[in-house]
């Protein structure tokens, strides 16, 4: 037997048995003895192989020590292992310029350090203490459906554009528009603290007196928790939004001392000595890259061509440069890579595994052999040989940095800072929101896509029909569904669609240079 955890981009990091080549799941408190079916897709991929793959090694190596190339490190989280980070140590030492930013929670995380300093999440069992838990933005029973599983049964308010299914369990739904999150929040901490609230501000955010006075009434006759999602930091203001919203949590009292009650995206590295984290001196935002500008673009564990947005400016860029490609997997971004290099799947490397959703570390052992890929830190010590490089620790100092704390939870001495007023988008009567939630069946760009549009029934479109959606940027052909759940005027296209960031812009956002996906508007016909 041997223990390894799952390397999926979600906050439950699930702990994982590994027994007579097969998966099975921990009974540690957060795994709780299953596992999802993204996991099942998972195991079930076909993996890159390359035969001869020292070959391959030779080709990188030679082609990284040509002269005079503007070389490009542009790295995702395909794998949310510590070791994916290791190839940095080398980039770092050829100059190379790095990918930076964020087209996930940048804005987000931009938003909590502007008032509390640090992104860190609380301990899970202060939210296990809880009687009522403020979900915003987030599809808490999908996308952290083992933690979630820890709270079934507290009571839950829930503000979003689509009803999600924790919507559907809540005591209170607030189905705002699209980009309406800012003036809920400024609503929230006036009648926080005792001010009158204007009947018109409700109504701009589809929300009744009834529903709102409960709501306040909930947070503060209960001991309150909030987890918070990426959903309202998807607009040009993402930071500020967040920023306000930490204000209702920082009235609520849920920064006393230590940070007790807000969970967002934490840094699970934060309480280690990280030894593999670098600082680049030159960088470019991860947003807004345009390929070509580089003689050679080095594009890990990632597939910006699905995720990234404004999708054929990137293609049109990746076809007139030299891409290395490292994976575990063939995807849509590896069609245009002029070298591949296969990764060592979790199962075929040590590694260690931190959440960004709790506290728990797992380390990985090497569950199965494979000759013909690569692990991150084996091509990293290659390279550093040859090219003469000296530096790199062992493997093992790596991994053992993440065995001892060196740093407890921050306090937290929350700071209000005055904002500019975020407004909602102004649309026309046949303009839509667009909203690119997360799908029970994809991860990210990983497994199976879904194809449709999802649109609110009274727009007058029919199941199946072909429709052209179209942004300032681009316009595809869809098939639309009828979906009463769907805030009126928007039009859901979950992420990991093949077609949806084609039309989504590279603008990057004011503040923790994210991307900026749900600051459009829509026409469709």
């Amino acid at each position: 037997m041997k223990l390894t955890a799952c390397p999926m981009d979600c906050f439950d990091a699930c702990k994982v048995i590994y027994k007579d080549g097969t998966c099975k799941p921990s009974d540690d408190y957060i795994t709780n003895k299953k596992l999802c079916k993204n996991f099942a897709y998972l195991i079930q991929e076909k993996n890159i192989i390359d035969k001869n793959l020292n070959e391959t090694l030779k080709k990188v190596a030679n082609k990284l020590k040509e002269p005079n190339q503007k070389i490009l490190y542009y790295k995702g989280t395909g794998n949310m292992g510590v070791m994916q980070k290791v190839p940095m140590k080398f980039f770092e030492k050829i100059d190379a310029i790095f990918a930076v930013g964020d087209i996930c929670c940048a804005g987000g995380e931009a938003g909590i350090e502007m008032g509390r300093k640090y992104s860190i999440n609380p301990n899970i069992q202060d939210l296990q203490a809880s009687e009522v838990i403020l979900v915003w933005g987030r599809n808490f029973t999908q996308t952290s459906a083992h933690i979630y599983k820890l709270v079934k049964d507290k009571i839950f308010i829930t503000i979003d554009p689509v009803q999600t299914p924790i919507a559907k369990k809540s005591e209170v739904f607030l189905q705002i528009p699209p980009k309406g999150d800012y003036l809920l929040a400024k609503l929230l901490q006036k009648a926080l603290d005792n001010e009158d609230i204007d009947i018109d501000d409700l109504n701009k955010l589809n929300i009744t007196q009834e529903q709102f006075n409960k709501t306040i009434k909930l947070l503060t006759k209960n001991k309150v928790s909030a987890m918070i999602g990426i959903g309202a930091q998807k607009y040009k203001e993402g930071a500020v939004i967040f920023h306000e919203i930490d204000k209702v949590c920082n009235k609520l009292n849920l920064f006393d001392g230590k940070n007790k009650g807000v969970w967002y995206l934490g840094s699970g590295t934060y309480p280690f000595e990280n030894k593999i984290s670098v600082k680049p001196t030159k960088t470019c935002t991860y947003a807004d890259i345009k390929f070509d500008d580089y003689d050679i673009v080095f594009i890990q564990a990632a597939n910006p061509v699905i995720s990234a947005p404004n999708t054929q400016y990137l293609i049109e860029s990746l076809k007139n440069t030299f891409v290395i490609f490292m994976g575990t997997t063939a995807n849509e971004t590896s069609k245009y890579a002029d070298i591949i290099i296969p990764a060592k799947t979790f199962l075929q490397k040590k590694d260690v595994r931190a959440s960004y959703g709790h506290d728990e570390v797992s380390f990985c052992e090497v569950c199965e052999e494979n000759d013909y890929a690569i692990s991150e830190y084996d091509l990293t010590s290659y390279l550093f040989k040859e090219f003469g490089f000296d530096g790199l620790l062992s493997e093992d100092k790596y991994l053992d940095c993440f065995k001892t704390k060196v740093n407890d939870k921050p306090d937290i001495n929350f700071i209000n800072h005055d904002t500019k007023n975020v407004e909602l988008l102004d649309l026309k009567d046949d303009e839509f929101y667009l909203i690119t939630s997360k799908n029970t069946d994809t991860l990210n760009s990983q497994f199976k896509y879904d194809d449709y549009a999802y649109i609110h029934p009274s727009k007058g479109f029919t199941d199946n029909q072909l429709v052209t959606i179209s942004s300032k940027i681009d316009s595809i052909q869809i098939k639309v569904k009828n979906d009463e759940r769907i805030y009126s005027n928007s039009i859901l296209i979950y992420a990991g669609n093949k077609q949806v960031n084609r039309l989504t812009s590279n603008e990057i956002s004011d503040c923790g240079t994210n991307a900026t996906f749900q600051d459009i508007k829509l026409t469709v016909r």
